[in-house]
């Protein structure tokens, strides 16, 4: 049986700095690549999607992760980022009625973190 669906890649620039094992790093820039896959019962409009996911990235791009609400009790690593990116787009999709299956997150072209529905 064929399995259909859509993915879209979006670029998020912010800034962080996180704390692993006790140490810290300095605050350094990422140009985040974000890859999106998406199910859908009918065809829809790229656009629709993209406008979607557009409104939960426009409140991240260009932030130090760490000054917002949603990392002051967690630290902004690539795992948070995802995790918290994972729920707000699958909710915001749900809108649409779409479902996110997928979705991977990179802070370099060689270190990926992803999510999906088992």
């Amino acid at each position: 049986m064929e399995s259909e669906t859509y993915r879209l890649t979006f670029f998020l620039n912010a800034t962080h700095m996180v704390v692993i094992d006790g140490k810290s790093s300095s605050i350094h820039p990422h140009t985040f690549e974000i890859n999106c896959f998406i199910k859908s019962k009918k065809i829809i409009a790229f656009e629709i999607m993209e406008d979607n996911i557009n409104q939960i990235l426009n409140q991240l791009n260009n932030q130090y992760l760490n000054k917002l609400e949603a990392f002051q009790n967690t630290v902004p690593s690539l795992e948070n980022l995802t995790r918290l990116l994972y729920r707000a787009i699958s909710a915001n999709l749900k809108s649409v009625g779409c479902r996110l299956v997928k979705i991977e997150v990179s802070e370099s072209p060689v270190r990926t973190f992803m999510i999906e529905e088992e």
